[in-house]
């Protein structure tokens, strides 16, 4: 018997399940490598942002584990990107200050083109 909103029989749950995680999981992975490469990172792809597939049903309870290790990874990434980007603002506010004030507390030099 499936469950009103369902079609198809628990095997396909499961499989359907899997590709969802598995796609979350590529998601945490992009984000890992982002992470490990921002200091260097240039934008190379796009990537779609992860969208839950309609219609597939609760989580077996096979997959039980691998959902909660994965909700728990994007968790911690989700820690280390705010580090990230408390940190990037932090140098951010640092090049500005130094832009306006210049080495030692004085203004910038400025080159001024007067042969106009």
């Amino acid at each position: 018997m499936t469950e009103p909103g369902r079609t198809g029989h628990p095997g396909e749950w499961t499989e359907a399940w899997a590709a969802a995680l598995e796609a979350m999981e590529l998601e945490a992975d992009a984000v890992e490598e982002m992470l490990h490469h921002r200091d260097t990172l240039q934008r190379t792809s796009d990537h779609a942002l992860f969208a839950p597939p309609v219609g597939i049903g609760p989580l077996p309870l096979e997959l039980t584990e691998r959902a909660r290790r994965l909700v728990q990874r994007q968790l911690d990434l989700s820690r280390e990107l705010s580090i990230a980007i408390a940190g990037n603002r932090q140098q951010a506010r640092l090049v500005s200050r130094l832009q306006r004030e210049g080495p030692g507390g004085q203004p910038p030099p400025v080159f001024v083109d007067n042969r106009a």
